[in-house]
């Protein structure tokens, strides 16, 4: 019961600092979200300002315009179009600079989450024991003078990095291990 009781808590332990780390890391994340959202919504802001102003001073040139139509005298209305039809022309060639560069569907990009690996991870947790030990397969072991070659397999589902081999050299005043 003591023994449950240990490893209970630290289950808990270990699964309540998993939960902390994902917290913070929301946190973080979705601060970095809010922070892309206001620098989006500025510049956005910015443009739909420039976008008024254009507008306001094509709306200004349109009323001249229409006035200047309505003109009887010839000689004034040629001296007042060729000014029109200069600010005109220079105005819709500064519109050309108030095309959006935000695409709408790209927002986020830079934003892509993918917890595949992480939610894998999380699935796989479960309660670890050692691998079961080699079976050395003497057959193919083999001793000379000052080499010996040992083989064996491991039918474990762990990938173990690394078994130890300890042999004993028996000799006549003392035992040596390595």
């Amino acid at each position: 019961q003591v023994n449950t009781a240990m490893h209970e808590a630290k289950l808990m332990e270990e699964c309540d600092e998993l939960m902390e780390i994902i917290r913070q890391r929301k946190q973080v994340i979705a601060v970095k979200i809010k922070e892309t959202k206001v620098m989006k919504l500025r510049k956005l802001a910015q443009q739909v300002a420039n976008c008024r102003q254009c507008l306001e001073r094509s709306t200004v040139l349109i009323n001249q315009a229409e006035h200047i139509l309505k003109e009887n005298d010839h000689a004034r209305f040629l001296q007042t179009a060729r000014n029109v039809a200069e600010r005109v022309a220079m105005a819709t060639a500064s519109s050309q600079v108030l095309i959006p560069d935000i695409n709408f569907n790209d927002a986020f990009e830079n934003f892509a989450l993918d917890f595949s690996r992480e939610k894998k991870l999380l699935e796989g947790l479960d309660y670890l024991t050692a691998p079961n030990p080699p079976s050395v397969r003497e057959e193919l072991c083999t001793a000379s003078h000052d080499t010996i070659t040992v083989h064996w397999m491991s039918e474990d589902e762990f990938s173990v990095s690394s078994y130890e081999l300890q042999y004993t050299i028996f000799t006549g005043q003392a035992n040596f291990i390595s």
